[in-house]
């Protein structure tokens, strides 16, 4: 892991996030874990689809809440299927 900031957020929002937004800046697609609700996890989605990237959503058999679907290109409970359907879009060159 490039950046870890387990067990010590406070006082690094500001690195967390520009870094966060920076990895997603250089993404072709977004899978996004979406097997328990999580703020960080919408925020970065909505992030990527505002941006152009499509965003592949996990789920893990959890439901699935509108906003995750309207920010996905597609929602998955199957890991397998979830990466399957990143692999299966269309070639596109990773942003910078």
């Amino acid at each position: 892991m490039r950046r870890d900031f387990r067990g010590r957020t406070e006082g690094n929002e500001a690195e967390i996030v520009e870094g966060d937004l920076a990895d997603i800046d250089s993404c072709a697609v977004v899978l996004a874990d979406f097997t328990v609700p999580d703020e960080g996890t919408a925020m970065e989605a909505w992030y990527a689809h505002a941006a152009g990237i499509p965003v592949v959503a996990y789920t893990g058999g959890a439901w699935a809440h509108p906003w995750t679907v309207y920010v996905s290109a597609s929602v998955h409970p199957v890991i397998e299927d979830a990466v399957a359907a990143v692999a299966a879009l269309p070639a596109r060159p990773a942003r910078e």
